[in-house]
């Protein structure tokens, strides 16, 4: 599934705004809101104030994605930020946060798709 980079202020200020769902797990928040298209809007938001190396930014980053390459997601535009500083970065721990925020996802969805 490909994802689509979110781009301009705009975008970003409708999202925060006007949000469907907050999910948050650990240190990450996502930001979920329906769009018209069938597509996957993602906006990155890896401070280098939460995470320092870049090696540790590039790598949360590319986790993310992944999260959003979810063909349950089609019609969303996610943001993904770090709301809280991250001071021992571990893999391990950053991949289960991760897969946290995954599920609360699916079952989001699931739960919404069922509603109907």
């Amino acid at each position: 599934m490909k994802v689509n980079s979110l781009k301009g202020n705009t975008n970003y200020d409708s999202i925060f705004k006007s949000k469907d769902h907050q999910l948050s797990s650990g240190p990450f928040k996502i930001l979920l809101q329906k769009n018209k298209n069938k597509k996957i809007f993602l906006g990155l938001i890896v401070p280098k104030k939460k995470i320092s190396l870049a090696a540790n930014r590039n790598f949360v980053k590319r986790r993310a994605r992944e999260l959003a390459r979810n063909k349950s997601l089609e019609g969303f535009n996610i943001i993904f930020l770090v709301a809280i500083k991250i001071k021992t970065f571990n893999e391990s721990e950053i991949k289960n946060n991760i897969k946290k925020l995954k599920r609360k996802i699916e079952s989001l969805l699931s739960h919404e798709l069922s509603d109907q």
